[in-house]
């Protein structure tokens, strides 16, 4: 007899950014683009290239800012990890600090002056925000090939899983909506589950790679036909399809956490006759 299916209440927490991080720079991008359209207003053809140049390249730094420091929550939250393969942060601090002593420079100021207004830049982002972790986490895998392929596979599994809740926001139906942003939920789990207990890959390997972009296809194919005229069959296939994968999701993960408390077990036994063997 199958299981039946009992929605839950979540609270995922999400590799998200607060809207406000940064924006700071963000403002002072605003500031010299809106300097020059008043350029260009007045027919400073020379001050409307220059500020319109400055404030593209400030926020190319914001871009790059809130890039590294969602990569580095993640690396931080992960106990396994490998470091960034671009210095998002520090490229940002690069672009910022020659953006402020070019600023500076065509202001007016002398080169040391310019210069020095760049470096506070540069050491006051190092003190804020820092720059990208360096050291790779794989202290935990046999090495650092096992340890690329497994980061491989968490990337590509975060990024169908969001897939799979950009879908779910298109859904028109409010029964399947929900099961689609609670199956990805589900998801997400396994993958910080694998993430913090890398030994556990190959028991959920099959699940992120096949399932998760199996049902990432068919939630694809879904929202396509949700904005036609679909039959009631096919969203009831669907909705009892999805209400299986929980399920079956909700197990493989319950079975990951038996056999971590398996393997504790197991390891508490033998510390336990070693410890009376040495009496």
């Amino acid at each position: 007899m199958p299981s039946k299916y009992k929605p839950k209440k979540k609270n995922t927490k999400e590799n998200t950014l607060p809207i406000l991080t940064g924006s700071l720079i963000l403002l002072v991008a605003m500031k010299y683009l809106a300097a020059s359209f008043i350029a260009l207003g007045m027919g400073e053809s020379f001050y409307f290239i220059t500020t319109f140049l400055i404030s593209m390249f400030i926020a190319i730094s914001f871009i790059l800012l809130r890039k590294g420091l969602l990569l580095e929550k993640i690396y931080n939250k992960s106990k396994y990890a490998k470091s960034s393969k671009y210095p998002y942060k520090t490229m940002g601090a690069i672009i910022l600090t020659l953006t402020t002593l070019f600023s500076a420079y065509s202001g007016g100021y002398s080169l040391v002056a310019s210069s020095l207004l760049g470096l506070s830049v540069l050491v006051g982002w190092y003190l804020y925000y820092g720059f990208d972790p360096m050291v790779d986490k794989i202290d935990g895998y046999d090495s650092d090939k096992s340890a690329q392929r497994i980061m491989k596979l968490l990337i590509e599994a975060n990024e169908d899983i969001s897939k799979i809740k950009e879908y779910a926001k298109e859904v028109e139906s409010s029964t399947i909506a929900p099961l689609m942003k609670e199956m990805a939920d589900e998801f997400y789990k396994i993958v910080e589950h694998i993430q913090n207990e890398p030994n556990d890959y190959d028991t959920a390997r099959k699940y992120l790679v096949s399932y998760l972009k199996e049902l990432k296809s068919m939630s694809e194919t879904f929202v396509k036909l949700d904005a036609k005229d679909k039959s009631q069959e096919i969203e009831a296939a669907f909705k009892e399809m999805l209400q299986e994968s929980i399920i079956k999701l909700q197990k493989q993960y319950d079975k990951l956490l038996d056999d971590d408390i398996l393997d504790l077990d197991i390891k508490l036994s033998v510390m336990k006759k070693r410890f009376k063997n040495e009496e």
